[in-house]
Protein backbone atom coordinates (compact mmCIF):
# COMPACT_ATOMS: atom_id res chain seq x y z
CA UNK A 1 0.00 0.00 0.00
CA UNK A 2 2.95 2.56 0.28
CA UNK A 3 3.09 2.84 -3.66
CA UNK A 4 -0.53 3.16 -3.58
CA UNK A 5 -0.75 7.07 -4.78
CA UNK A 6 2.76 6.99 -7.16
CA UNK A 7 0.12 6.27 -10.08
CA UNK A 8 -0.50 10.17 -9.19
CA UNK A 9 3.29 11.29 -9.69
CA UNK A 10 3.00 10.43 -13.35
CA UNK A 11 0.04 13.04 -13.94
CA UNK A 12 1.47 15.31 -11.87
CA UNK A 13 4.80 15.08 -13.05
CA UNK A 14 4.08 16.21 -16.94
CA UNK A 15 3.73 19.94 -15.63
CA UNK A 16 7.46 19.16 -14.61
CA UNK A 17 8.46 18.49 -18.43
CA UNK A 18 5.51 21.36 -19.66
CA UNK A 19 7.57 23.55 -17.29
CA UNK A 20 10.96 22.67 -18.69
CA UNK A 21 9.52 22.97 -22.46
CA UNK A 22 7.99 26.30 -22.01
CA UNK A 23 11.36 27.33 -20.05
CA UNK A 24 13.65 26.20 -23.06
CA UNK A 25 11.05 27.77 -25.42
CA UNK A 26 11.83 31.18 -24.09
CA UNK A 27 14.79 30.96 -23.60
CA UNK A 28 16.29 29.32 -26.74
CA UNK A 29 16.34 30.88 -30.13
CA UNK A 30 17.64 30.53 -33.63
CA UNK A 31 17.36 31.10 -37.46
CA UNK A 32 19.38 31.30 -40.38
CA UNK A 33 20.30 33.85 -42.87
CA UNK A 34 21.69 34.22 -46.24
CA UNK A 35 24.86 36.74 -47.32
CA UNK A 36 24.30 39.75 -50.20
CA UNK A 37 26.78 40.05 -52.79
CA UNK A 38 29.14 37.19 -54.30
CA UNK A 39 27.96 34.92 -51.09
CA UNK A 40 23.97 35.47 -51.08
CA UNK A 41 23.62 32.00 -52.14
CA UNK A 42 25.52 30.30 -48.84
CA UNK A 43 23.50 29.49 -45.77
CA UNK A 44 24.62 30.83 -42.45
CA UNK A 45 23.84 29.59 -39.56
CA UNK A 46 23.23 32.27 -36.16
CA UNK A 47 24.46 31.41 -33.41
CA UNK A 48 21.87 30.71 -30.50
CA UNK A 49 20.45 33.82 -27.98
CA UNK A 50 20.15 33.33 -24.45
CA UNK A 51 17.84 35.37 -23.29
CA UNK A 52 19.25 37.93 -20.60
CA UNK A 53 18.68 38.75 -17.36
CA UNK A 54 16.96 42.20 -18.48
CA UNK A 55 14.28 39.49 -20.45
CA UNK A 56 12.60 38.27 -17.44
CA UNK A 57 10.32 34.96 -17.86
CA UNK A 58 6.63 35.22 -16.92
CA UNK A 59 6.11 34.54 -13.33
CA UNK A 60 4.58 31.21 -12.19
CA UNK A 61 2.53 30.40 -9.31
CA UNK A 62 3.91 26.65 -8.10
CA UNK A 63 3.27 24.66 -5.19
CA UNK A 64 3.40 21.22 -4.48
CA UNK A 65 2.14 18.27 -2.52
CA UNK A 66 4.39 15.68 -0.67
CA UNK A 67 2.67 12.63 -1.22
CA UNK A 68 4.74 10.44 0.90
CA UNK A 69 2.78 11.95 3.84
CA UNK A 70 -0.50 11.72 1.80
CA UNK A 71 0.18 8.18 1.56
CA UNK A 72 0.35 8.20 5.33
CA UNK A 73 -2.19 10.46 6.28
CA UNK A 74 -5.40 10.52 3.79
CA UNK A 75 -7.61 8.36 6.01
CA UNK A 76 -9.31 6.82 2.22
CA UNK A 77 -5.76 5.05 2.14
CA UNK A 78 -5.89 3.66 5.84
CA UNK A 79 -9.06 2.76 6.02
CA UNK A 80 -9.23 0.78 2.81
CA UNK A 81 -5.35 -0.89 3.98
CA UNK A 82 -7.19 -2.26 7.24
CA UNK A 83 -9.62 -3.97 4.92
CA UNK A 84 -7.58 -5.28 2.11
CA UNK A 85 -5.26 -6.70 4.90
CA UNK A 86 -7.91 -8.03 7.15
CA UNK A 87 -9.05 -9.55 3.73
CA UNK A 88 -5.95 -10.81 2.64
CA UNK A 89 -4.95 -12.55 6.29
CA UNK A 90 -8.44 -14.10 6.60
CA UNK A 91 -7.70 -15.49 2.78
CA UNK A 92 -4.26 -16.77 3.64
CA UNK A 93 -5.59 -18.29 6.38
CA UNK A 94 -8.16 -20.25 5.13
CA UNK A 95 -5.90 -21.42 2.40
CA UNK A 96 -3.53 -22.81 4.41
CA UNK A 97 -5.87 -25.01 6.27
CA UNK A 98 -7.57 -25.99 2.91
CA UNK A 99 -4.24 -26.81 0.97
CA UNK A 100 -3.08 -28.72 4.40
CA UNK A 101 -6.31 -30.97 4.48
CA UNK A 102 -6.29 -31.58 0.58
CA UNK A 103 -2.44 -32.70 1.07
CA UNK A 104 -3.08 -35.20 4.09
CA UNK A 105 -6.17 -36.54 2.31
CA UNK A 106 -4.58 -36.72 -1.28
CA UNK A 107 -1.74 -39.17 0.77
CA UNK A 108 -4.26 -40.90 2.68
CA UNK A 109 -6.11 -41.85 -0.94
CA UNK A 110 -3.23 -42.71 -2.53
CA UNK A 111 -1.89 -45.02 0.56
CA UNK A 112 -5.37 -46.73 0.59
CA UNK A 113 -5.25 -47.41 -3.12
CA UNK A 114 -1.30 -48.79 -3.33
CA UNK A 115 -2.56 -50.87 -0.59
CA UNK A 116 -6.11 -52.09 -1.82
CA UNK A 117 -7.47 -51.47 1.30
CA UNK A 118 -11.08 -49.87 -0.25
CA UNK A 119 -13.72 -50.53 -2.42
CA UNK A 120 -13.89 -49.22 -5.46
CA UNK A 121 -16.90 -47.30 -4.50
CA UNK A 122 -15.16 -45.91 -1.62
CA UNK A 123 -12.23 -44.72 -3.81
CA UNK A 124 -14.02 -43.26 -5.91
CA UNK A 125 -15.79 -40.98 -3.25
CA UNK A 126 -12.72 -39.88 -1.82
CA UNK A 127 -11.87 -38.80 -5.68
CA UNK A 128 -14.76 -36.40 -5.64
CA UNK A 129 -14.10 -35.51 -2.43
CA UNK A 130 -10.59 -33.80 -3.61
CA UNK A 131 -11.75 -32.54 -6.68
CA UNK A 132 -14.36 -30.65 -4.87
CA UNK A 133 -11.33 -29.45 -2.11
CA UNK A 134 -9.28 -28.43 -5.36
CA UNK A 135 -12.13 -26.26 -6.95
CA UNK A 136 -12.51 -24.42 -3.54
CA UNK A 137 -8.79 -24.00 -3.19
CA UNK A 138 -8.75 -22.54 -7.00
CA UNK A 139 -11.90 -20.35 -6.07
CA UNK A 140 -10.09 -19.08 -3.03
CA UNK A 141 -7.07 -18.17 -5.11
CA UNK A 142 -9.48 -16.56 -7.41
CA UNK A 143 -10.74 -14.29 -4.13
CA UNK A 144 -6.72 -13.95 -4.03
CA UNK A 145 -6.71 -12.31 -7.30
CA UNK A 146 -9.63 -10.33 -7.14
CA UNK A 147 -7.78 -8.51 -4.38
CA UNK A 148 -5.46 -6.87 -6.25
CA UNK A 149 -8.15 -5.95 -8.87
CA UNK A 150 -9.80 -3.89 -6.29
CA UNK A 151 -6.33 -2.38 -4.98
CA UNK A 152 -6.35 -0.98 -8.60
CA UNK A 153 -9.90 -0.14 -8.75
CA UNK A 154 -9.00 2.01 -5.80
CA UNK A 155 -6.14 3.09 -7.05
CA UNK A 156 -8.00 4.49 -10.14
CA UNK A 157 -10.50 5.91 -7.28
CA UNK A 158 -7.93 7.53 -5.85
CA UNK A 159 -5.90 9.48 -8.29
CA UNK A 160 -9.90 10.49 -9.92
CA UNK A 161 -10.24 12.59 -5.96
CA UNK A 162 -7.15 13.88 -5.71
CA UNK A 163 -7.30 15.16 -9.10
CA UNK A 164 -11.24 16.54 -9.13
CA UNK A 165 -10.19 18.26 -5.82
CA UNK A 166 -7.07 19.85 -7.00
CA UNK A 167 -9.20 20.77 -10.11
CA UNK A 168 -12.06 22.47 -8.06
CA UNK A 169 -9.98 23.96 -5.49
CA UNK A 170 -6.82 24.95 -7.13
CA UNK A 171 -7.09 25.97 -10.53
CA UNK A 172 -6.44 29.23 -11.19
CA UNK A 173 -4.36 29.36 -7.85
CA UNK A 174 -1.34 27.71 -9.36
CA UNK A 175 0.18 27.34 -13.23
CA UNK A 176 1.87 24.18 -11.38
CA UNK A 177 1.10 21.09 -8.25
CA UNK A 178 4.35 19.15 -8.78
CA UNK A 179 4.43 15.78 -6.68
CA UNK A 180 7.53 15.08 -4.52
CA UNK A 181 7.83 11.38 -2.89
CA UNK A 182 11.25 10.13 -1.52
CA UNK A 183 10.96 7.06 -3.92
CA UNK A 184 11.32 9.03 -6.68
CA UNK A 185 12.56 12.33 -6.06
CA UNK A 186 11.55 14.57 -9.11
CA UNK A 187 12.14 17.37 -7.06
CA UNK A 188 15.23 18.16 -5.46
CA UNK A 189 15.39 21.09 -3.80
CA UNK A 190 11.88 22.83 -2.72
CA UNK A 191 10.95 26.14 -0.27
CA UNK A 192 8.88 24.65 2.54
CA UNK A 193 6.27 27.95 1.78
CA UNK A 194 5.17 26.15 -1.24
CA UNK A 195 3.98 22.96 0.03
CA UNK A 196 -0.03 22.55 -0.31
CA UNK A 197 0.39 19.20 1.12
CA UNK A 198 -2.02 19.64 4.92
CA UNK A 199 -4.16 21.93 3.10
CA UNK A 200 -4.86 19.34 0.40
CA UNK A 201 -4.96 16.62 3.19
CA UNK A 202 -7.09 18.19 5.86
CA UNK A 203 -9.65 19.11 2.72
CA UNK A 204 -9.34 15.35 1.81
CA UNK A 205 -10.06 14.11 5.15
CA UNK A 206 -13.24 16.16 5.61
CA UNK A 207 -14.62 15.16 2.33
CA UNK A 208 -13.78 11.69 3.53
CA UNK A 209 -14.69 11.88 6.98
CA UNK A 210 -18.23 13.29 5.96
CA UNK A 211 -18.98 10.94 2.70
CA UNK A 212 -18.74 8.21 5.58
CA UNK A 213 -20.93 9.68 8.13
CA UNK A 214 -23.30 9.99 5.41
CA UNK A 215 -23.39 6.69 4.69
CA UNK A 216 -24.10 5.54 8.00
Amino acid sequence: MKNVLYAIIAALAICVGILFYQVNSLKNGGGAATQTGSDKDKEVKKPVIINSASDPLPNAKIAYINIDTLNEKYLFISDYVKVLKNKRIALESQMQVMSQKFQEDYEAAQQSAQAGLLPPAEMENKKRDLERQQRELENKQIQMDKLAMDMQEKNDQLQRDVKNFLVQNYDGKYDYIMAYTAAVPTILLANPKLEITYQVLDALNTAYTNNKSSKK
